[in-house]
């Protein structure tokens, strides 16, 4: 027996739908290598759809029709693409805001944690309303698609960045100009216990900053990754112990 239809349908949900009451919905899961339980439960609202199962079902059922509902116009053309697998790509809005993190969580009313897990960890993934709000000024199909942009090479770190550099974790000491004018980072080591060092606050970094292990190199391949950026409070504190005896 069928079960009751939801009164308001996305336009993807509308397609499973249809399938479901010609009875071929089943059929259609098995020759796509899709579970006809999750699938069905999604069409009739029983189950949220996933980034992930939106990414798996890309090219058969445009991203964007799981975003607006039937009555809705889409704000842009629907477009089906290769299936997206997030285990093993990051999708091209995530990797392009990688260094901007904070500004998008704040627009978007994300917590900072929330956002550094989605934009830098990769340990979160987008949600359909989070893609949907970014809508107003992106088309959604740059979480479904891989960037072409080489974006560490965009990044020069600033005074105040937690960078990895060649496996270790750094506290950027120099600000963009002067990277940009001698090509070479200063930075202070990172480790989970230093005498004398200063413990990271208000970041999702853990450790202490040794002010006396102080590690240079040139701004080139391999290019450091941005981690994240510590308040002003804490950079000025390690700042002022750092420069105790080196001069920035």
């Amino acid at each position: 027996m069928l079960k009751a239809i939801p009164e308001r349908l996305t336009y993807a949900q509308q397609r499973l739908v249809k399938l479901i009451e010609a009875r071929e919905l089943r059929k259609w899961c098995t020759n796509n290598g899709l579970t006809h339980s999750s699938i069905y439960r999604i069409a009739l609202n029983e189950k949220i759809p996933t980034y992930k199962i939106i990414c798996e079902m890309a090219h058969l059922i445009a991203p964007i029709e799981w975003l607006f509902y039937t009555d809705e116009k889409l704000p842009y053309k629907a477009q089906l693409v290769s299936a997206f697998d997030p285990k093993k790509s990051i999708c091209k809005y995530i990797k392009e805001h990688r260094f901007d993190y904070k500004t998008i969580a704040e627009k978007y009313g994300l917590s900072n944690l929330s956002a550094y897990n989605l934009f830098v960890t990769y340990k979160a993934r987008p949600t359909a309303a989070f893609i949907r709000q970014v809508c107003a000024e992106v088309n959604p199909i740059e979480f479904f698609t891989e960037s072409i942009k080489e974006i560490p090479e965009q990044y020069i770190p600033e005074r105040g960045d937690i960078i990895s550099h060649n496996g270790e974790l750094l506290f950027v000491l120099t600000t963009k100009e002067y990277t940009k004018k001698h090509t070479y980072v200063i930075c202070c080591l990172i480790s989970s216990d230093c005498m004398d060092g200063i413990a990271l606050e208000k970041t999702h970094t853990k450790g202490t900053v040794n002010p006396y292990a102080i590690i240079s190199f040139s701004f080139a391949r391999p290019m450091p990754t941005l981690i994240e950026t510590a308040d002003k409070v804490s950079t000025k504190k390690i700042m002022k112990k750092a420069t105790e005896f080196l001069v920035l």
